[in-house]
């Protein structure tokens, strides 16, 4: 009979009739509603009433119609300014993290349930983005005493507002590297929102609780049941790992995902370096301090587990295998979000301002100089030079004892205008700093009589005497030795070599300026562009490029003062040379390798 009534009532001029049986129905059920309570008949009526009308199977077939696919998880992707050294070098190469992260995300087993935007340059440009993210990961630099800054989440009282109103309403979030350090006036944020950081400071002065050591080791999995190890093996990588990390006492909120137990941690947690939190009140949280070298995204394992991190701080199940996706190349990762039309954000909508296209950081170092050469003005026409290209972006230092410092690490090339006329040298640190940034990849421009400098035969100066300054800086000029100039004037630049990405296309030019000669230094170098002296009759080279260890370095003596710098041809050779030694400048014709 119940089949039969199925299909008779699935007749529509029989359902009609039906309702206003049913209302009918309900009006006498209505005037007799005491009597019927009594009887305990009006639900099972009115029951059976609803079941003739709408029988189980054509209910749940409307259902099946118009039930809305599952709501796609939200992730976004934050990346900090590119730190330690030049692009290229594979060091805390944070934008492309967060670009490679999105691709293989969008290309994995688990595509289907995700929507991912990354930003760049530290923060969304609309932060109201993060609003309706399931979870948020940040790869950045972190405040380390006076070095660097606070991670982009601590960096104002209004972001760490802004990302404490998402944890309050469960939105996941990862840190990542460098941005695990964080202040001690921090801690109960960190330990809510991913459960550890780096602890650098004591009383707001640098003491390190925490601690940072480079090695090849094994990882071993700390919670091998954690979905965020689902299909994650063993795994051996070199790492800058740090350990240590300060973790709130007895949280067991928190899990151990991976462990190194070749650090010199510190008894149960100090050899942790990765981590999740599953948050009492809903949320999730990750850390790890692996990611110092981008070359170990290429470890399935390690890539894996922060895939997997992704997907599970997103409020999403990771599955069985875990999220599978293959490493892909920069051209890869390029033809990839151009061809989704998405090479910033996926759900932002720019802004109508023109985009900041800056790629490549240069540092002009100044600050003294032989008087007949003002740095005070030559300077300005060597930042009127770079200007002229959007993909450049100079800052000026006058403290040459900035070599010194982790500041130049976040520049692509250094740019010498300085000479230690009647000056002191360069400290023992500031040589070994410009050496560890040289032989890290940063490239070095020096620029007219900076390479008087830190020579035995400088005037009042020779204790400052500095011999690796003269392999860096390849020709010198050497009082005590044959070095001179034309007297200043006019002259006519040939160009050497018209095959060189900094040369290229470049026609002879005139300008005036000192023609320098004969100046100190046998090592090979490129010559790109000459000039013959008038003095000697001889051609003397004017522009000339070579590398040291792993620094593209170039030079020109070229530039006794602001007008020569701003003849076009100076400017521009300043200007390409600045892209070629910061390795953005286009591959040279094959003819200029022979």
């Amino acid at each position: 009979m119940i089949p039969i009534a199925s299909n008779v009532f699935s007749q529509p001029s029989l359902r009609f009739s039906i309702k206003k049986i049913v209302t009918c129905a309900a009006m006498v059920f209505a005037r007799r509603r005491q009597v019927l309570a009594r009887a305990g008949l009006v639900m099972p009526i009115l029951l059976a009433a609803i079941l003739l009308l709408f029988p189980p199977s054509a209910a749940h077939a409307a259902d099946a119609d118009t039930a809305a696919p599952p709501k796609k998880k939200k992730v976004v992707l934050i990346a900090g300014v590119k730190s330690h050294g030049p692009v290229g070098n594979g060091i805390h190469d944070y934008p492309w993290s967060v670009k490679l992260l999105k691709v293989m995300l969008e290309h994995s087993n688990v595509a289907d349930q995700l929507d991912v935007e990354f930003h760049l340059d530290g923060w969304p440009q609309d932060a109201s983005t993060l609003n309706d993210a399931d979870t948020i990961m940040v790869i950045s630099d972190g405040r380390d005493g006076d070095k660097y800054q606070e991670a982009p989440h601590f960096r104002s009282a209004v972001r760490t507002e802004l990302i404490a109103r998402q944890i309050k309403r469960g939105c996941g979030f990862i840190t990542f590297h460098f941005s695990t350090f964080g202040p001690d006036s921090r801690a109960n944020e960190s330990w809510d929102w991913t459960g550890g950081y780096f602890d650098w400071e004591e009383n707001g002065k640098r003491k390190w609780y925490s601690a940072i050591t480079t090695l090849e080791a094994e990882v071993q999995p700390g919670s091998p049941k954690h979905q965020v190890l689902r299909g994650v093996k063993p795994f051996k990588i070199k790492e800058e790992f740090y350990y240590n990390i300060r973790f709130r006492p007895q949280d067991k909120s928190l899990a151990p995902i991976w462990s190194v137990a070749d650090l010199p941690g510190r008894s149960r947690d100090g050899r942790v370096v990765a981590w999740a939190k599953q948050r009492a009140g809903g949320g999730r949280g990750f850390g790890t301090t692996a990611g110092h070298f981008y070359v170990n995204w290429k470890n399935p394992d390690f890539r894996k587990t922060v895939l997997n991190a992704l997907v599970w701080t997103a409020g999403a199940d990771v599955p069985a295998e875990g999220v599978e996706a293959p490493f892909y190349t920069h051209e890869e990762i390029t033809a990839a979000l151009a061809a989704a039309n998405n090479t910033t954000s996926k759900a932002v909508t720019p802004k109508p301002a023109a985009p900041k296209t800056a790629s490549v950081r240069v540092l002009i170092l100044t600050g003294a100089q032989y008087p007949g050469h003002l740095w005070q003005k030559t300077t300005p026409a060597i930042l009127d030079a770079l200007a002229a290209e959007p993909r450049i972006e100079a800052d000026v230092s006058e403290n040459i004892e900035d070599l010194a410092t982790e500041r130049i690490s976040k520049y692509d090339t250094l740019i010498v205008n300085y000479c230690n006329w009647k000056a002191p040298g360069l400290s023992d640190a500031a040589k070994a700093g410009f050496l560890k940034y040289l032989r890290a990849g940063g490239g070095v421009c020096f620029i007219h009589f900076s390479n008087g400098a830190f020579h035995f035969s400088l005037p009042e100066a020779g204790d400052s005497d500095w011999p690796e300054y003269r392999k860096i800086c390849r020709r010198v000029w050497n009082h005590q030795g044959k070095s001179g100039h034309d007297r200043y004037g006019l002259f006519t630049v040939e160009i050497a070599d018209p095959v060189h990405p900094i040369t290229a296309g470049m026609k002879p030019f005139e300008t005036r300026d000192e023609l320098y000669f004969r100046q100190a230094g046998d090592l090979p170098i490129r010559v790109l562009a000459r000039a013959k002296s008038k003095v000697i009759g001889q051609w003397a080279p004017m522009a000339f490029v070579y590398e040291y260890e792993s620094a593209r370095v170039f030079q020109t003596v070229l530039g006794h003062d602001a007008q020569s710098l701003r003849t076009p041809e100076v400017a521009g050779l300043v200007r390409r040379a600045a892209l070629w030694t910061a390795h953005a400048l286009g591959e040279e014709h094959p003819a200029a390798k022979e």
